[in-house]
């Protein structure tokens, strides 16, 4: 580098992202016969496990053929 001066740039701090929303505390699933208490983060009604899939939960697996 040697006694060069360089500029340093950078960018002005922005304001705090927004909070995550929260819904009521001590939700249950809406599922009969469920018990599993929803988190205060969770907007939907039912557990992991009972609501309804609208992307296929395949984490790096491949879908089956044909249900493409």
């Amino acid at each position: 580098m040697g006694s060069e001066k360089q500029a340093i740039r950078g960018q002005r701090p922005l304001g705090l992202p927004r909070a995550s929303q929260k819904y009521a505390e001590g939700r249950i699933c809406d599922h009969p016969g469920c018990e599993t208490r929803l988190s205060t983060y969770n907007r939907r009604d039912r557990c992991w496990a009972h609501a309804e899939m609208k992307v296929p939960r395949l984490r790096g697996r491949k879908p089956a053929a044909g249900s493409a």
